[in-house]
């Protein structure tokens, strides 16, 4: 590893016992820290128990000077004016990147599950749409309407009945212009200028101007992380996400310029985000790093990103494909760009990761803004169980079961029997009562 003033740490795997080190190294810390957790139980008990009142003196600590609840709400008008006042080619951009993020999630779209009948008996799963979800789209630093769309157009396919929004205000009392647009573009109309733990408590809780939802979806800081923890429960959330990461997995084929470039992409969204390159080329560390040293000179968020190289990323040169792929599964990243020859046999060996880049020609920036697939991904090595948002994410699902008497007649016996190994014998007597028996 280089030192303390390099720009970006150099590793060598040589063998898997070393990979459990390394991922030490690089996994994000968690949001779990006694003091955040406290603190933001008490935001969220200020909104649980006083409503609406604890909602405005929220935003009035952290966001604006609201000047009442009924502030909170966006106006109708706000998000077509917005839409209306976008240049041509941004308003354009917005418009193809919703096409394709549609046309993929449509492919989702549910489809019943076949029923089982047999001798008296229908039994099968139906699928409902949730009735109402609250999506938080962050704001302050940067906009985010590409995550809106990513949010809201699943949930639309699915048919969810109510979408409300919640992301930042400014210092005029309304989000983002182009996350407004972006709202109106879709549709959308419920919208309320609410941040952090305070947007998370009120689609929790809800209050008299903020209707509690279902299930709260979409991405925010460790403040907003730790809130959607602390309310699973009491509402659904999509996952606890952490800062976001990226692992380029590579033999050395892929121009350097790329690879740079790319895990300065993943660089610039926070100081905590992880771009990570494990390569099985022992030169590629050193021309990648040349790269980024040219590159960050005319970042304009260069001094985000060089914090991120430094603190959560790495230039790891493994000694084969083998351990690359093995180290690589380990993290479980959220994206994982294969920058190699036969990128797809690579991959294959990485099943662990939320969402998969093949090839030089397909940068991780092109899945975030609306090529087709979700962008809202499991982050921490929770892709090892965890999946990208989809139109599955916006619905239920609940079984159903139809016995006629004969059917009922013949399983009743063997299911009594079940009923009293377990002492349940209510259980057994509800069975008997339909066989004829007292």
């Amino acid at each position: 590893m280089a030192d303390d003033e390099a720009l970006i740490s150099r590793m060598a795997l040589e063998g898997e016992g070393e990979i459990a080190g390394m991922v030490a190294r690089l996994r994000p810390r968690g949001v779990r820290e006694r003091r955040l957790r406290e603190k933001v139980r008490r935001l969220l008990c200020e909104v649980r128990d006083r409503g609406d009142d604890g909602l405005v003196d929220q935003v009035r600590t952290f966001d604006w000077p609201c000047p009442g609840p009924e502030a909170l709400r966006v106006p109708a008008q706000a998000g077509p004016r917005a839409l209306k006042a976008l240049s041509p080619n941004l308003r354009d951009a917005l418009k193809k990147a919703a096409r394709s993020v549609r046309a993929f999630h449509r492919r989702q779209a549910r489809r019943p599950f076949p029923p089982v009948t047999s001798r008296g008996a229908s039994m099968g799963i139906q699928t409902l749409p949730l009735d109402s979800v609250g999506l938080y789209v962050p704001g302050g630093r940067a906009a985010y309407p590409s995550s809106l769309l990513m949010l809201a157009i699943p949930a639309q396919v699915a048919g969810v009945r109510r979408i409300a929004v919640a992301s930042p205000a400014g210092p005029s009392g309304l989000p983002s212009d182009v996350v407004l647009a972006a709202a109106a573009l879709l549709g959308l109309h419920e919208i309320y200028g609410l941040g952090g733990a305070a947007a998370v408590g009120a689609f929790a809780y809800g209050t008299r101007t903020v209707p509690r939802v279902d299930k709260i979806l979409g991405p925010g800081n460790a403040w907003v992380a730790e809130a959607k923890r602390q309310v699973f429960g009491d509402v659904g959330i999509d996952a606890v996400a952490g800062p976001t990461e990226l692992v380029i997995l590579s033999d050395g084929s892929c121009p350097a310029p790329f690879v740079a470039a790319d895990l300065l992409a993943q660089a610039e969204h926070d100081a905590e985000a992880s771009p990570v390159l494990l390569t099985t080329d022992p030169g590629e560390p050193a021309r990648v790093e040349r790269e980024l040293v040219r590159q960050l000179k005319g970042s304009p968020r260069a001094s985000i990103q060089r914090r991120s190289l430094k603190g959560r990323g790495a230039l790891v040169t493994c000694a084969s494909r083998e351990l690359a792929c093995a180290a690589a599964r380990a993290l479980a990243p959220e994206h994982l760009s294969v920058q190699a020859r036969r990128p797809e046999a690579w991959a294959a060996r990485v099943p662990t990761a939320a969402a998969v880049f093949l090839g030089p020609y397909t940068p991780e920036a092109a899945g975030d803004y609306g090529a087709g697939p979700n962008h809202s991904l499991p982050t921490g090595g929770t892709a090892r169980f965890s999946s990208p948002v989809g139109v599955w994410d916006f619905v239920r699902y609940r079984s159903y079961l139809q016995l006629d008497r004969r059917a009922l007649r013949e399983a009743a016996p063997w299911m009594r029997v079940l009923a009293v190994a377990e002492g349940l014998h209510g259980h057994a007597a509800s069975l008997a009562a339909r066989e004829g028996r007292p």
